[in-house]
């Protein structure tokens, strides 16, 4: 059960994330388009270029952050019996999400931190198991639960 819930709260952190994400698309589209008629200004039209490059990247960034509501949302209803993308391992001090990175948040008492399989700490705890302890930054954690 904690893991729905957990993975619940990670969906709302990244839905805030599209939300933020969309009103940056938004707001370099109306500056990128500029009407070329009404200026002939070689720096507007430098600025209209420089909006567009930023509405391109910000896309981007909107596409990877939806793709990854999808892989929360199929994520729900999975269970994980080894360290791997996806996994929600309960610590002694934490909970720490494979998969996606959003801020940390309070869940009974423990931290949530989240991050992908690229960040550093993942190496620290691939491969352990249920009762296993490993050094993540400067702490001891034991694991107490995947799933």
């Amino acid at each position: 059960m904690k893991r729905k819930e957990i993975i619940s709260r990670i969906i709302e952190e990244q839905n805030a994330v599209v939300a933020s994400l969309q009103q940056s698309v938004d707001r370099y589209k109306i500056a990128s388009d500029l009407d070329e008629e009404s200026t002939h200004d070689p720096d507007d039209f430098s600025q209209q270029t420089q909006a567009k490059d930023m509405q391109l990247r910000y896309e981007q960034m909107l596409r990877e952050a939806l793709f990854q509501i999808e892989f929360l949302n199929k994520e729900l209803d999975l269970q994980h019996d080894s360290i791997e993308k996806g996994a929600l391992v309960e610590t002694n001090i934490n909970y720490l999400f494979i998969g996606v990175a959003v801020p940390v948040f309070k869940f009974e008492d423990k931290e949530v931190i989240s991050f992908s399989e690229q960040a550093p700490v993942f190496e620290s705890i691939k491969g352990k198991s249920k009762g296993d302890s490993a050094e993540v930054g400067k702490n001891m954690i034991k694991i107490i639960s995947l799933s």
